[in-house]
């Protein structure tokens, strides 16, 4: 590979065919030699079959892999700035919008921005200015439909009325009427209803009672809303755990996901937690730091972040935050703000609500995931009319204890707060 003084970005075709083959089988001998044999179809969704990560102390396998797999990233980020310089130098623009499977990157993002910044620009174009990103929620070949319709309608003279600010807009919230059928129809669930969220002080209730759970370690399911567009959970379909505990990334990775060890967790925080913990890039500062609504973008953490949020501070010291605001999600930000009174910082692990699948749709898909995960404790589902209801799995063998703790939790919850209907417990 090398550069060319125009952007242009050259690999070796004679190592690498997959213009000629397909993806599956793009490696030539010349290329095994260097990276080993290509991982096969069947093991494609199964990186332990090929890393061994549960071997702790790494095979030599595992880690030579995994030190190719660093050395990738750090090649991906020479070629995005040179792409990217080569773009403000022939135009001398300081906003970039950037889209494809690769903006999903954050790590790369992020010292995009710290590498175009207000020095660069002045340097080498004698402007006081500095880079400003945005990527959408769904950068890859998903978005692109939402994007041509997004652009054939300014064309024809539309104009939007706000910015995109969230990323919902994947199909219909789930109905009453779907989750009654969903809870009545699975076996080995029992469920409780919590009252209707759209009431403010039932809201602060429920959230409060997801925050506590939480806050004794236990891991929870939240199924509401329309689904995320895009491949980020950010709290319509999501698993929350506690990012004060140092052990939530393991029990994350192994009893509740069942993937590999190095997988690391992500915060979801209110905007002043996120201030707060983390050094927000001030190239992503337009409409209120908008780009870390949609969790493409990393950024560092502060010191205090180490001790509040371990479970949610990569290993480089990073975080991949998701900011979540009030006029987007009531109930996600009451949540958090819950996790505030009961742990001391208003965030939370986010994870993806799926176990070896796609991220769930269905009230019943929201179900199974609770049954075959092994350390989920509950699952909050929330109506399109504002209905939410508690379910948990009864099975009672290690780790899972039949919804016990969960139950617990329930009646130290309902001692607390005076609400107004009382919620049965087996």
């Amino acid at each position: 590979m090398f550069f060319g003084d125009k952007g242009q970005v050259h690999v070796n075709r004679a190592m690498w065919r997959v213009h000629l083959a397909g993806e599956h089988a793009g490696y030539t001998k010349e290329l095994e030699s260097i990276l080993g044999a290509a991982i096969p179809l069947k093991d494609m969704w199964n990186p332990d079959a090929v890393l061994k990560v549960e071997d702790a102390a790494h095979s030599e396998i595992t880690q030579e892999r995994l030190d190719k797999a660093a050395a990738t990233q750090l090649l991906f980020e020479d070629v995005l700035f040179h792409v990217v310089e080569h773009m403000i130098r022939s135009t001398g623009s300081d906003k970039l919008v950037m889209t494809g499977g690769t903006a999903l990157n954050c790590i790369a993002n992020m010292r995009l921005l710290e590498h175009f910044d207000e020095a660069y620009y002045q340097r080498y174009l004698g402007r006081k200015t500095r880079l400003q990103l945005w990527v959408p929620p769904t950068p890859g070949d998903a978005g692109a439909p939402l994007g041509a319709a997004y652009a054939f309608a300014m064309k024809n003279g539309v104009r939007p009325k706000a910015n995109m600010r969230h990323a919902f807009y994947c199909g219909s919230a789930p109905a009453l009427q779907e989750i009654n059928a969903a809870l009545e129809q699975s076996d080995e669930i029992e469920f409780t209803p919590l009252g209707n969220v759209n009431d403010p002080e039932r809201r602060r209730a429920v959230a409060d009672l997801a925050a506590l759970v939480i806050s004794r370690d236990g891991v929870m399911g939240i199924y509401q809303g329309p689904a995320e567009t895009g491949p980020r959970a950010l709290g319509h379909r999501s698993i929350l755990a506690n990012p004060c505990n140092p052990h939530t990334l393991e029990n994350i990775n192994s009893l509740v996901k069942f993937r590999e060890r190095i997988r690391p967790l992500a915060p979801m925080a209110t905007r002043e937690a996120a201030m707060r913990l983390f050094d927000l890039s001030p190239g992503a500062a337009a409409d209120d730091y908008n780009a870390y609504n949609y969790m493409v973008l990393a950024a560092r953490a502060r010191q205090e972040a180490y001790a509040l949020v371990p479970a949610v501070i990569h290993h480089d010291g990073t975080g991949r935050v998701q900011i979540v605001r009030p006029e987007i999600d009531l109930f996600m930000h009451a949540f958090l703000k819950a996790m505030g009174r009961r742990v001391g910082v208003e965030v939370a692990v986010n994870t993806s609500l799926n176990v070896g699948s796609p991220i769930v749709q269905t009230p019943v898909q929201a179900l199974d995931v609770l049954k075959r995960s092994k350390g989920l404790t509950g699952l909050i589902m929330i109506s399109d009319e504002g209905e939410a209801f508690l379910a948990w799995h009864t099975v009672d063998r290690a780790p899972k204890d039949g919804g016990r703790m969960l139950i617990s939790c329930v009646r130290e919850w309902q001692s607390e707060v005076k609400v107004e209907e009382a919620v049965a417990v087996a």
